[in-house]
């Protein structure tokens, strides 16, 4: 499953979107009017509390789909350079002999790393940090086991290395950059508050309270819309292993190719 379908694909959503739309019309029935004298009052209070709201959540929002960007973008930064390791190593190995061992070291490492992600979804990208450094370990080791090799093709391969590496880095750093809990916590006051003065300056007709719910439940989509792009989900987690499982299958073919 490609990663912009997890979110339509992932009950939880439509479960946190029924608890948004009850919690809409709870406050819609509660509060009550304030009374006509009280709008002129009411209303450029509520226009700066709307523009208070949008630059809030426009900034959560930008934070949330540039994290969400980086991550796909350095998630196949890696696999690209982890490709390109595999296909280095083995132009090295066909040019120098005595390398098939170290070859092979690489390619274990590689298999081994790609292989994790079989059993265990993005949200355990750490546990690969030991298996990654084995095969950098495994590339390093070149120079002390083999004396005569192409010194152009193993500069292409530390770079690719290197480059792999800092992918990783940042990769790791922006998996868990989420929205502080503080953020959220102020979000979501400001969007109460804004729910209880919309209603407040609504009188209480059935017609006027169900569409000043709807313009509450409205606002908390925004949230939720933060949230889902924010936070991983189980679908999430396992569409981004599965890039590096295809990987591995294309490594695999590659070997029969060989």
């Amino acid at each position: 499953m490609e990663t912009r379908h997890t979110t339509a694909a992932n009950p939880s959503t439509y479960l946190r979107m029924f608890a948004l739309a009850l919690l809409a019309s709870y406050i819609a029935m509660r509060v009550p009017f304030a009374g006509q004298m009280a709008l002129d009052f009411i209303a450029p209070r509520a226009v700066n509390l709307g523009i208070l709201f949008s630059i809030t959540v426009g900034f959560l929002m930008y934070k949330s789909l540039n994290r969400r960007s980086d991550l796909d973008h350095y998630i196949a930064l890696e696999l690209n350079k982890v490709r390109r390791i595999y296909h280095l190593a083995r132009h090295i190995e066909k040019c120098t002999p005595g390398a098939e061992a170290w070859l092979a070291a690489v390619r274990g490492g590689i298999r081994e790393y790609l292989g994790l992600f079989r059993t265990f979804t993005f949200n355990e990208y750490g546990l690969g940090n030991p298996l990654f450094r084995s095969i950098t370990y495994a590339i390093y080791a070149l120079s002390s086991q083999i004396k005569k090799y192409n010194p152009e093709l193993y500069a292409s391969l530390l770079e690719a290395t290197g480059e792999a590496t800092e992918a990783r880095e940042y990769i790791r750093a922006k998996k868990d950059d989420h929205v502080s809990l503080f953020s959220w916590i102020v979000v979501s006051l400001i969007s109460l508050i804004f729910a209880g003065i919309i209603i407040a300056a609504t009188p209480f007709d059935v017609t006027l309270r169900a569409v000043g719910a709807l313009v509450i439940f409205c606002l908390f989509l925004v949230l939720q819309l933060i949230y889902e792009h924010d936070r991983a989900n189980g679908l999430r987690d396992r569409a981004w292993a599965s890039r590096y499982t295809a990987d591995l299958y294309s490594l695999d073919h590659a070997d029969k190719m060989k």
